[in-house]
């Protein structure tokens, strides 16, 4: 019976081709891309003499040595679309019963969450959403709780009557949950007001006489966040600790960093465990008052490099604790609300879609015949079908506000498909060139008599050209074909740098259309500088303005001069300006302001200004789609994407927010439509053992309870309860997708299984007929070897394994057959998988003509240069054997991908010589084919493509008469429910596993024993444990060994500083080798290094012997920095250091305050010996100072 996934599993229509394909070049016939997907394959085996072994990934070889000739096609192949019958000699083909038309992968918010858009036009012109009434209003709401003694029946509308706005309806359904005494989760786009709901649980728990909790995932953040608190709730009552900054820690509202957090709960259970330390006496004493903390960021639990901290702090809260977590669009916010619910008490979770500003997507591209233009990069699917392309002159079209996705269904702009934008210009290119000559480039062209397959002996290889025919009518559809399939990527690039729009039109453009203030996001810090700069020419400021921006700069000027960026001060003067890591605070915060006043019209920034920065603007510009990554460029994620998008739409202001992509050269509306349709990814644990966690673990646990929490992860909540639900969740959209495929199958598809019956009984025929003929070309090919004995010059077919998905075009190469050899070790083993007709032995061992090495089997043999013209010395031979029994058991891999009939390795100078007997045009003898059997092959051929016709002709009408009854918009939504269920069991596996997390706390435990950091019986913390965990770093326990080593007692405090620089500066400097210093190191400081080396050298190999050499990163020591550490912590100006030093601003004074950072934590630390103490606080007395002293309050 068929199956739903077979009837849905194709869309594409389908296409023939007949003609013949010339094919050049050793390097391109290695490199050339199949025309469909394969998977490369690969191996592990042993060599021994005569027998060649090795691997099969993908080769690809150096320079061409000789030309590759041309070979005339035979046959060829059905190639239909992309996603549909990838060739008709594929094994693993689906079935087909009816294709349905491409216009229907779009977007269609409905399928995934049904509540109805709450919001109208009214709503984003509603006042502003600034906070509570002030401080008179909520201070009479706890005065009034006060009198109650207690007994103030709190309920949300007595709350919300403090605001001077209405909450909306996912907002007030929070409060109320949380009023009812449980923890909610809280997952709705930027800007659709979550601040509202914590500042409203906030109030609930005031009133109650609980204090609150306020955490955020950067130091930045919180810093803002104070700000904001206090503006809410008044200077007194509110607090903050980032380990920077220590203001009013005990606070009704305390704003911390989620670290901070982490360390007081794991500090509260050691002194409860002690009991006689301060006045604890239970866990909960200081948390005991604490009646809500918010997660603010808590998608930040995914991040891979700090997602450890947030379920620490989740898992360790409190149960008299709510817990209200915050967070951006995941795919799984109900996983985490799950979680929460199983480990710490009742949690709902509150999702919504919809942002009070709707945003609206645009796409900017240069057009030749209007300049730059702005189109909608999303359109409703019933203007692609009506024919509205969404192009109106560069003008916006108002959507109905649905969030992100402004609409129910949506689809990429026709218009701006690559695709199309490609067949436009090469319609303009060859229509430039003219129709080419019969038989030129881009044709067949006709075939000299002698030289192919069949041709007999002795034939010569001659111009294709030489022989004409009556000229055929100009194809132009032909033409397009070939144009791309010679050079499609180059294509693609031309089309690209010529549609990359004008920066200074882009602005103007957006000025014009009032679409600012804007964010223009650029990766690059230099590129954000270098734009800012140029765009000063775009003025967008007034007198009055301009004068305004001048005061703040003199004030910044006049209190940290170090801070002001002096080249781009006249473009903030234009109201235009750069913000990134690579600033100094002081700048940043300056840029912050000026464009919270609205004094600034534009900033470029990086990626970091989306990470919750409060600057919101009419409009984003996104202006590149990639960054590039240790794989090489990778698209960003959806929910990066969204984050900078999500900064657009100002509630109050804005009537719709906007996000702009650009064409660039690598990018387009492709690439962009890509990212979105994929929709959130799922927020995955990335629960991580560490030293800190290991030792905070069993300094107030047992092994077992140590166990219990390390069970009690994220992660392992996805590989059990988690995935059972998802399982549950994914069979329910399948059983609803096949009951709506079942009734479109009543109605449309017995014709569909008949013609799909026809197409699998072609296409099995059709296999078995190419198998017989090569199985009588191979026999062909080992008796003509064996008559003119080895070794011999022959021709190989380089295509002829069918790798690059049997296409059959044949690829040429003059190659010397030195003798038989085993077969690789893949296609020799019992039951191998990759055995074909193709891999039938014998295999030879040969030399090419561009100087490879390969093992080839005989079906890659197409002739051979018989009689003594074909053979060679026997010291040649010996040469070729020699260097084959030299190379590496995994030197081998597959000419072409997926294939084991012919792997290649590189040859050697020795071999080198031997090539050039093989680049004379010769008289081959050809391998014959049976004109019987190819008659029947060629029969077999035209019947598959007479199948796939019918097939496609039944999918057309099928197409027709369901768009008029609406089935085929029931096939389209079943197909939208199998890739949900596809998506939520993928989800699942990216859980986190039980017994892989415990292996590592087991060998981190081992390695804290072997250092004398646990003792080895009752896993007491030891002294050097001790004061490793009460350090943050990147390895906790190098750093305690650094810090208890006695070469360090001496050390002066400026000294201090400079080692502690030289231990960090590898994972603080974005780039760490391209920057360098001038000041010298001092000879103490080099000394206690080499001092250090003889342990660090140690915890490398233990690290590395328990399979943790990741971990090895952070025991690099960099020294050269640590001289320009130390004149900063002895008073050198900032003016002199950066002068010494090519650093940009940014690094610069992230390594310093990383080294401050870490000397308050020597400062505070009870187990570090004194002297070390007094020489951390000597060493900050020179270093905190501006511009990098921390913000004040």
């Amino acid at each position: 019976m068929l199956s739903t996934r077979s009837l849905l599993g194709c869309l594409s229509t389908c296409s023939t081709s007949g003609r013949d394909v010339v094919l050049v070049g050793p390097s391109q016939c290695a490199s050339r891309g199949p025309r469909v997907r394969t998977h490369a394959g690969g191996g592990k085996a042993t060599s021994t003499s005569r027998k060649l072994t090795g691997g099969g990934k993908p080769f690809s070889p150096g320079p061409p040595e000789t030309i590759v000739t041309n070979y005339p096609r035979q046959l060829d192949d059905v190639a239909v679309g992309t996603d549909t019958l990838a060739s008709v000699d594929s094994e693993s083909e689906p079935d087909v019963e009816l294709l349905l038309p491409d216009s229907l992968d779009v977007i269609d918010a409905t399928s995934t969450v049904d509540e109805p858009n709450p919001y109208t036009s009214e709503d984003a012109l509603s006042a502003p959403r600034e906070g509570l009434g002030g401080e008179p209003a909520l201070e009479a709401l706890l005065a009034e709780a006060a009198a109650a003694g207690g007994n103030l029946q709190l309920s949300a509308s007595r709350i919300t009557s403090i605001f001077p706005f209405p909450l909306d309806g996912f907002q007030r359904r929070a409060l109320e949950l949380f009023l009812e005494g449980q923890s909610v989760v809280v997952c709705a786009p930027t800007g659709a007001g979550k601040t509202a709901i914590a500042e409203a649980a906030a109030v609930a728990a005031l009133a109650r006489g609980q204090r609150v909790i306020y955490t955020t995932p950067l130091k930045a953040l919180s810093n803002q966040k104070l700000f904001e608190t206090r503006r809410r709730f008044g200077h007194a009552r509110c607090g903050l600790q980032t380990g920077d900054a220590n203001l009013n820690p005990d606070a009704d509202i305390v704003v911390m960093t989620t670290e901070i957090l982490r360390n007081i709960m794991y500090r509260t259970a050691e002194l409860a465990e002690e009991n006689n330390t301060g006045s604890m006496s239970t866990r909960e004493a200081r948390l005991g008052n604490v009646g809500l903390i918010v997660l603010d960021e808590v998608h930040y639990l995914g991040d891979p490099h700090r997602g450890s901290v947030w379920e620490e702090v989740i898992i360790n809260c409190p149960r008299h604790i709510q817990l209200l977590c915050m967070s951006a669009t995941v795919a799984n916010p109900q996983d985490l609300g799950d979680w929460i619910a199983q480990e710490h008490m009742p949690c709902e979770t509150i999702q919504t879609r919809f942002r009070p500003v709707p945003l609206h997507w645009h796409f900017a591209h240069f057009r030749a015949s209007k300049g730059v233009v702005m189109d909608d990069l999303l359109v409703p699917i019933s203007s692609a079908r009506g024919g509205d392309r969404g192009d109106r002159g560069g003008g916006s079209k108002k959507v109905d506000g649905k969030g992100a996705l402004s609409s129910t269904k949506q689809m990429l702009n026709p218009r701006l498909s690559t695709q199309k934008v490609l067949q436009e210009e090469a319609r303009i290119m060859l229509a430039k060139q003219g129709p080419p000559p019969f038989g030129g480039p881009g044709r067949g062209g006709g075939r000299s008599g002698g030289g192919g397959p069949g041709g007999g002996r002795g034939g010569a290889w001659r111009s294709s050209s030489s022989s004409r025919g009556p000229e055929p009518a100009f194809d132009w559809e032909q033409e397009f074909e070939n144009l791309m399939e010679k050079d499609a990527q180059a294509l693609r690039r031309r089309v690209n740098l010529r549609r990359i729009p004008d920066m200074h039109k882009t602005i103007k453009l957006l000025a014009q259309r009032e679409m600012l203030p804007a964010i223009w996001f650029i990766l690059s810090r230099r590129d954000c500088d270098s734009s800012a700069a140029r765009a000063a020419a775009v003025p967008l400021t007034d007198a009055d303005t301009q004068a305004a921006i001048a005061a703040e700069v003199a004030a910044l000027r006049a209190d940290q001069p170090e801070a002001v960026k002096e080249e781009l001060v006249p473009a903030l003067i234009s109201g235009i300006a750069s913000h990134h890591a690579g600033q100094l605070p002081g700048w940043k915060s300056l840029v912050e302001r000026l464009f919270q006043r609205g004094l600034l019209k534009l900033v470029f920034a990086t990626g970091t200004l989306a990470a919750g920065i409060n600057m919101p603007a009419r409009t984003t510009v996104v202006s590149s789609l990639s960054r590039m990554t240790d794989e090489g460029p990778k698209l960003l994620p959806h929910n990066e994407l969204l984050q900078m998008a999500g900064r657009a739409g100002r509630r109050g202001y804005d009537t719709e927010g906007n996000c702009l992509v650009l064409q660039n050269k690598f990018e387009g509306a492709d690439e962009a439509w890509q990212i979105i349709r994929a929709g959130p990814e799922p927020l995955v644990s990335q629960f991580s053992v560490s030293y800190g966690l290991v030792l905070n673990l069993l300094s107030v646990n047992t092994l077992e309870q140590a166990k219990e929490f390390v069970s009690r992860s994220f992660g392992n909540f996805l590989a059990t309860e988690g995935n059972r639900r998802r399982e549950a969740e994914a069979e329910a959209l399948e059983k609803e997708a096949q009951q709506l495929v079942e009734a479109f199958k009543a109605s449309a598809t017995s014709r569909a299984k008949e013609l799909n019956a026809e197409l699998k009984a072609a296409k099995d025929e059709l296999k078995r007929l190419k198998n017989a003929q090569i199985e009588a070309q191979c026999e062909s090919a080992r008796n003509m070897l064996a008559a003119d004995g080895l070794p011999r010059i022959v021709v190989l077919n380089l295509a002829a394994g069918g790798g690059g998905g049997g296409n059959g075009r044949p690829l040429l190469m003059p190659a010397l057959v030195v003798g038989e050899v085993d077969p690789p070790p893949e296609v020799a083993a019992e039951g191998s998988t990759v055995a074909t007709v193709t891999t039938a032995g014998p295999y030879y061992a040969c030399l090419a003509a561009d100087n490879r090495l390969m093992r080839a089997s005989v079906a890659c043999v197409a002739g051979v240069l018989a009689g003594p013209a074909g053979a060679v010395t026997e010291a040649d031979a010996d040469k070729v054997w020699g260097a084959l029994e030299g190379l590496r058991s995994n030197a081998w891999s597959n000419v072409e991908a997926g294939s084991w009939a012919l792997q290649a390795a590189l040859g050697t100078p020795t071999t080198s010589a031997v090539t050039r007997q093989l680049g004379a045009r010769l008289p081959w003898t050809f391998v014959e084919a049976d004109a019987g059997v190819a008659a029947q092959v060629l029969a077999a051929r035209q019947a598959v493509k007479a199948a796939v016709a019918a097939l496609e002709e039944q999918r057309r009408q099928a197409a027709s008469s369901s768009s008029r009854d609406g089935s085929l918009e029931q096939m389209a939504r079943a197909k939208r429910l199998l890739k949900k269920a596809d998506k939520l069991r993928a989800e699942g596996k990216s859980g986190g596993r039980l017994e892989a997390t415990w292996k590592t706390f087991q060998l981190t435990m081992e390695i804290l024993i072997c250092m004398d950091a646990l003792e080895p019986e009752s896993l007491r913390v030891l002294p050097l444990g001790l004061l490793a965990r009460n350090i943050q770093g990147g390895n906790e326990l190098w750093l305690a060994m650094a810090l208890s080593h006695p070469a360090l007692h001496a050390l002066t405090g400026p000294q201090l500083a400079a080692l502690l620089g030289a231990l960090i500066s590898p994972e603080v400097l974005s780039k760490p080798t391209a920057v360098w210093a001038a000041y010298p190191v001092s000879p103490a400081v080099e000394a206690a290094v080499e001092a250090l080396e003889e342990q660090r050298q140690l915890l490398v190999e233990l690290q590395a012997d328990a399979g943790l050499t990741r971990w090895n990163d952070a025991l690099l020591v960099d020294l050269r920095f640590a001289g320009l550490v130390e004149a900063w912590a002895s008073g050198a100006t900032w003016a002199q250091v950066m002068e010494d030093s090519n650093m940009d601003d940014g690094d610069m004074a992230r390594l310093l305050i990383r080294t401050i950072d870490l000397l308050k934590q020597l400062q505070h630390n009870a187990h570090l010996l004194p002297e070390l103490k007094d020489a951390a606080a000597e060493a900050l007395r020179g270093m905190d100072r501006k511009p990098v002293a921390e913000l004040t309050f």
